[in-house]
């Protein structure tokens, strides 16, 4: 019989625990839908902010009117081991959501592989051919072979021999009786008793790249340099102007990729660069990264802002949902409406900076849609496009329901168009009377998008290899069909689900989809959970210029791009529903919301981050201020040198 203690180990290096939490709250992320999935801590240091980095996915698709609590599925007591090939598998207990019973536990394990202990694949259940309970289970591999050790209901130990890692695998004849399993965790060790909440768990010895490889996606990205910037020549006697210098710096990450910011040169400087005889000079600059005051709207949720070129002027638009105190539908009995705030630079949006003054109500309640219908509440989730060259966004208002009261059920995906003068100049775009009438968008047909509730929302717009697309939420899923620009209320294809919930960190909702197309790749944001404290992003990819539509081309991550956890020294809870944007610089945006008791409030608040694309391809949604550029690198330097005139 193989010696199952006698594992060849991997190159020296790194203990890696992986493990599952005892639940705790919300307000730390640890709320039992995160505590019950796969946890990994490397050298002592939990990863991904102690969040779960593999979850258990539901236990059947979920049926055409989304995904409910009986069909998602968490996991406990996770069993981490190298396999022969070299790959890692892990083996759990598969449970119902928040930990009881799924009905699986009496004979049944949980199967997952990694080849690179970053991403997971789900295996399925593994049968073990008994009905006395699997509890506690661990493996190891040795010379081919593989064994299984559990303990029964009545804490008695079993083992079996498989004849391979998979959900398939011929198992051998149980045996009662204790085996030795290698990597086995006592919760009470040094390297246990430090992470916080830890359960249960196993370790596993890594090699330097696996380490640097979970070290780069799940743990903090860091500004470790600036790149050069080159000598500037000027000829004697020009005169030196901002514009001759350099406009942005090269950043580089510890997980080697790069990024850059614009720079604010000293003016000072720049004018007393003397021209009048050859030499050098030396030029400061400040890196340019405006820190946004946070919360930066309170109580704005599901945030758009975008720049607009009117009429030849840059300006900035900021539009959301109001979420005076958690009541979107209603606000709480204050005024209901659709707020816009225009301003010349982002900042200014701010509500710090005076923003809240320039808002103003695009559509109130009681206004008429292009049907004559009153709408009486809601403006959920408003987003500005330019689709087919006109500015539009995106929105659902709801009307009242059988009780007199504005009913979200009513809600339906809508557009307002920018109007234009007779001239073809935009006319303004915080006048309501700027707008079109509210028209909803249909099926080809002219029928309702949601042919089973009702209700669609979320709908944003993507062009994409010379197709155009919306996606949008209904029936707790993402849903996307083609449109024609030159009539934007229609789709000219059936919508087709790319995203429905399969996780207990976005349990029963996906929606808030957003796209940003970048090399070669299209990302679709989308947002989890519920709109409290357990609001969470993932992320869905799919290769431009495919046939979006087609649910097989997209492949999601298995957990949060975005989640609950620390920034800048805060906790920050319930991110989500976020949108790609630019600002003034030139650097990518990522506008979103979050829960806080700023002010005493209690709705959601708009917040405004650069993005940061790290080495593997992925979008940084939280890079810290210190992250992104550290302390020391505030301020760069370039060499102006005053060359003679030849001839």
């Amino acid at each position: 019989m193989p010696d199952y203690n006698d594992v060849d180990p991997a190159p020296a290096g790194h203990m890696l625990v992986a493990y599952d939490r005892k639940p705790t709250t919300e307000a730390e992320a640890n709320n039992a839908d995160i505590a019950l999935s796969l946890h990994l801590a490397l050298d002592g240091v939990p990863l991904f902010d102690g969040y779960g980095v593999h979850f258990a996915r539901v236990a059947a698709v979920p049926g055409p009117d989304g995904t409910f609590d009986p069909d998602l599925r968490s996991l406990k007591d996770p069993h981490l081991a190298r396999l022969a090939d070299g790959s890692f598998g892990l083996m759990a207990t598969r449970t119902a959501r928040g930990g009881g019973d799924d009905g699986t536990r009496a004979s049944c394990v949980l199967l997952a592989r990694s080849e690179d202990l970053v991403e997971f694949a789900e295996l399925g259940m593994l049968d073990l051919g008994v009905a006395h309970g699997v509890n506690d289970p661990a493996f190891a591999v040795a010379d081919g072979a593989c064994i299984v050790r559990w303990r029964d209901d009545e804490g008695a130990p079993w083992h079996a021999t498989l004849d391979r890692f998979a959900a398939d695998a011929t198992v051998g004849e149980p045996v009662r009786g204790d085996i030795a399993i290698p990597g086995e965790l006592d919760a009470n060790a040094a390297d246990a008793s430090a992470l916080p909440d830890l359960n249960t768990g196993s370790t596993v010895e890594i090699d330097p790249a696996t380490a640097s490889a979970l070290r780069e996606r799940f743990g903090p990205v860091t500004n470790t340099g600036t790149a050069d910037l080159p000598a500037v020549e000027v000829p004697r006697g020009a005169r030196l102007t901002e514009d001759l210098l350099p406009g942005r710096v090269g950043l580089e990450y510890s997980d080697g990729s790069r990024g850059s910011l614009a720079l604010a040169w000293d003016a000072a400087a720049v004018a007393a660069v003397d021209t009048g005889a050859p030499g050098d000079h030396v030029v400061t600059a400040t890196v340019r990264q405006p820190v946004y005051p946070t919360p930066f709207a309170d109580e704005r949720a599901d945030p758009s802002i975008v720049p607009f070129d009117w009429n030849g002027r840059r300006v900035f638009l900021m539009i959301a949902t109001k979420d005076l105190r958690m009541d979107p539908i209603a606000n709480s009995g204050d005024p209901i409406g659709m707020p816009v705030r225009m301003a010349d630079t982002i900042a200014a949006l701010a509500d710090a900076n005076g923003g809240a003054a320039l808002e103003r109500d695009l559509l109130v309640a009681g206004d008429r849609d292009a049907d004559d219908d009153v709408m009486t509440g809601c403006f959920w989730a408003p987003e500005i496009h330019t689709i087919g060259g006109e500015l539009s966004i995106l929105f659902m208002p709801c009307y009242d329901g059988a009780d007199g009261r504005p009913d979200m059920w009513t809600g339906r995906a809508s557009i307002i168009q920018l109007r234009r003068d007779a001239d073809g100049r935009h006319l303004d775009p915080t006048d309501p009377a700027s707008w079109t009438p509210t028209r909803h968008v249909t099926r080809a047909d002219g029928s309702a998008l949601n042919d089973r509730s009702g209700i669609s929302l979320d709908m944003t717009y993507l062009e994409d290899g010379g197709r155009h697309h919306y996606a949008w939420q209904m029936l707790g899923s993402v849903f996307i069909a083609t449109m024609d620009p030159g009539d934007p209320t229609r789709l000219t294809s059936e919508p087709v689900r790319i995203i429905a919930p399969e996780y207990a960190w976005d349990n029963t909702i996906a929606e808030g989809p957003n796209f940003h197309v970048r090399d070669g790749r299209v990302h679709l944001l989308y947002s989890g959970s519920t709109v409290g404290d357990t609001y969470t992003t993932g992320l869905a990819t799919a290769p431009s210029g495919a046939d979006l539509t087609d649910p097989a081309v997209w492949t999601r991550l298995g957990m949060p791009l975005q989640k609950s956890g620390p920034f800048n020294g805060e906790m920050q809870l319930g991110t989500g529903h976020g949108m790609w944007s630019w600002d003034e610089d030139g650097n990518q945006l990522y506008v979103f919301h979050a829960r806080t008791d700023h002010l005493g409030l209690t709705g959601r608040d708009t917040f405004v981050r650069r993005v940061h694309w790290t080495a593997d391809g992925l979008p940084r949604l939280d890079m810290e201020t210190e992250e992104e550029l550290a302390p020391e690198r505030r301020h760069v330097a370039v060499v102006v040198r005053v060359t003679e005139v030849d001839g």
